[in-house]
């Protein structure tokens, strides 16, 4: 068990977090995305014939990063 490890949690620059949530969000894509290309490489994103998506990473990622602006305190 001692290959469990728990995985680096990644942090997105802010064009990579947008670029990701736009996939998520089925927007359209250019043919050519640098950034696109950057989240490729990370093993974010993937793609499906035409279009784009997520890799479960992507998603834990993208989720993780919309939480973070939540953390460290509490609303009253």
């Amino acid at each position: 068990m001692t290959d469990k490890q728990k995985q680096k949690l990644l942090i997105l620059s802010q064009p990579q977090r947008t670029t990701l949530e736009g996939l998520s969000n089925r927007r359209p894509q250019l043919p050519t995305d640098p950034i696109r290309d950057e989240l490729v490489t990370l093993g974010l994103v993937v793609k499906q014939g035409a279009k784009w998506a997520l890799t479960p990473t992507g998603k834990k990622v993208l989720a993780a990063n919309s939480n973070r602006r939540n953390s460290g305190g509490f609303s009253v």
